[in-house]
């Protein structure tokens, strides 16, 4: 599924992820060697085109959040879902986490690749799925769990 971002959701994700960026460098919690705002920029326009999709209001706020998910959608059986959107610049890209997150942190991940203004889910697992040891490896920056995307789940709207 492929979104185009209008021209105030851009503006938008500018906005909130140049003011992420400051804080996470702010924090000393930014993992790239060279940061740089447009990780951030592009990370928050991916969360912005899956909260479009789902019809959920985006987080906006700028803190340090711990709570492991970026937006919330009601399932079929009326329940929460959180979900945990993973933006790549890169097509179709890897769905990566990091070592240290839990099952429990969320409840589904979401691979979105693109770049402003064009986003396009590229699918996504429940977080039992992806948080397994058998997905563990190190690509050169540390061991993550990453899946291909290959392995995910076509996103498809009921």
């Amino acid at each position: 599924m492929i979104i185009t971002l209008n021209e105030m959701e851009q503006v938008l994700a500018k906005k909130v992820g140049i003011q992420r960026h400051k804080q996470n460098l702010a924090n000393g919690t930014n993992s790239d060697a060279v940061a740089k705002p447009e990780n951030d920029i592009n990370g928050f326009a991916g969360e912005l085109a899956v909260a479009r999709v789902i019809n959920s209001y985006p987080d906006l706020s700028i803190g340090p959040h711990r709570r492991g998910y970026d937006l919330k959608m009601r399932g079929k059986r009326n329940e929460d879902i959180r979900i945990d959107v993973k933006t790549t610049k890169h097509n179709p890209g890897y769905l990566i986490a990091k070592k240290w997150r839990e099952v429990t942190d969320c409840d589904m991940y979401v691979l979105v690749s693109g770049r402003m203004p064009r986003y396009q889910i590229m699918g996504w697992v429940w977080s039992i799925e992806l948080i397994n040891p058998s997905n563990l490896s190190d690509m050169g920056y540390g061991e993550h769990y990453h899946m291909e995307h290959a392995q995910l789940r076509v996103w498809k709207i009921a």
